[in-house]
C-alpha cells in the first residue's frame, strides 16, 4: 500500500509542496448565480442528467473546502506497478506508448486543438502518466473487457483502443456525458479516436449514474476499469462500488484522486487489493491504481 491513511484539513487555496497549486474543476462561468440559471436550462432539456450534473457540481464545491486525504507517492511507483503485474522493468512497451501518444497529440494539433490542463473548455485532457499506466495495464494484462467513464476528446480512449488492437483481442465500453452547458464541446467528444479503431469500441452517451449499472449488469467480468469522469467523492465511490464485484483479477485506474478522500477510503475498505498512488507527469495531480487478484 502506498496510501497514508489519515485525513487532515487543508485550506482550499493552499499549494502542496509536491503537487503545487491544487487541481480544480473549471469555475462556473459568471459565478454561481449564473451557473444556477444555466443549470436550470440544462435540467429543462434533460431532467435526469441536468439534476445529476448539478448535484455533482454542488458536491465539488463542498469538497473544495472539506478535509483532505494525505496520499503518499514514491519515485519508483511505475516499477512497483510492473512488479505487481509480473511484467519486466524497464517496460518494453515504453517506446510503443510514446509513439502512440505523439501520434495522438499530432492528430489533435492538426485539427487546431490545444492539449493540456484546462484545454477542454476548462477541463483537463488526459495526462500522459495516466495514459501510460492504462497502456501498460492493457498490454501486459491483455484484458478482454475494458470499461471507461469519461471520454472528452478521447486521449485515453485512443490509447486503450490502440493497445487492444495490438493485442488482437478485447473490447472497450466508454461512458461519457458531454458538458451540458458548453454545447460547443460536444463536437470534440472522442475526436482523438480514429475510425480504424472504432470496431472494438462502444460509446454510451450519458452519465455513469444512468449507464454504468446496466452495463456492468450485462458483463460477466471486467478486466480493466478507468475512471476519468466527474471526480467528486460521491461519483468516484459510486463507480468503484458498481464495478468492484465484477473486477476479480482486474485493475482500476482512478484519475485526480487528490481532490478528495474517495480513493483512500475505498482502498482502506478493500485491503484485498494492492493500491498505488502515482504523480501525473506534470506533477500537478495524482492518479490511483487498484490491482485485485482473481480470488478476492
Amino acid at each position: 500500500m502506498s496510501i497514508v491513511e489519515t485525513e487532515a484539513p487543508a485550506p482550499a487555496a493552499a499549494a502542496d509542496p509536491v503537487l503545487g497549486p491544487p487541481s480544480r474543476p473549471p469555475a462556473p462561468k459568471g459565478g454561481r448565480l449564473a451557473y444556477a440559471a444555466r443549470a436550470s436550462l440544462a435540467i429543462a432539456h434533460d431532467p435526469f442528467e441536468g439534476i445529476e450534473r448539478t448535484v455533482e457540481r454542488l458536491a465539488e464545491w463542498r469538497e473544495n473546502t472539506g478535509r483532505r486525504w494525505s496520499y503518499r507517492t514514491g519515485l519508483d511507483v511505475e516499477a512497483r506497478l510492473h512488479r505487481l503485474l509480473g511484467a519486466p522493468w524497464p517496460c518494453p512497451e515504453a517506446a510503443a506508448f510514446a509513439g502512440v501518444w505523439a501520434e495522438t497529440l499530432d492528430g489533435l494539433g492538426d485539427r487546431g486543438l490545444a492539449v493540456g490542463r484546462g484545454a477542454y473548455g476548462g477541463w483537463d485532457d488526459a495526462d500522459p502518466g495516466l495514459a501510460r499506466a492504462a497502456w501498460c495495464l492493457a498490454r501486459h494484462r491483455r484484458p478482454e473487457v475494458v470499461v471507461e467513464t469519461g471520454v472528452a476528446r478521447g486521449l485515453t480512449t485512443r490509447v486503450l483502443l490502440e493497445a487492444l488492437e495490438r493485442n488482437g483481442t478485447g473490447r472497450l465500453w466508454s461512458i461519457d456525458l458531454a458538458p451540458l452547458l458548453e454545447h460547443d464541446l460536444a463536437d470534440e467528444t472522442a475526436v482523438a479516436v480514429p475510425e480504424r479503431l472504432r470496431g472494438r469500441w462502444t460509446l454510451l452517451r450519458g452519465s455513469s449514474r444512468r449507464c454504468l449499472p446496466s452495463l456492468v449488469g450485462g458483463l460477466e467480468q471486467i478486466d480493466l476499469f478507468v475512471h476519468d469522469s466527474m471526480h467528486t467523492a460521491r461519483n468516484v465511490r459510486f463507480e468503484l462500488d458498481q464495478v468492484w464485484g465484477g473486477l476479480r483479477g482486474g485493475a482500476a485506474l482512478v484519475d485526480d484522486v487528490e481532490r478528495n478522500a474517495a480513493f483512500g477510503r475505498f482502498s482502506r475498505a478493500h485491503p484485498e487489493a494492492d493500491a498505488l498512488v502515482c504523480r501525473a507527469d506534470d506533477g500537478r495531480a495524482l492518479f490511483g491504481c487498484l490491482l485485485r487478484d482473481g480470488g478476492t
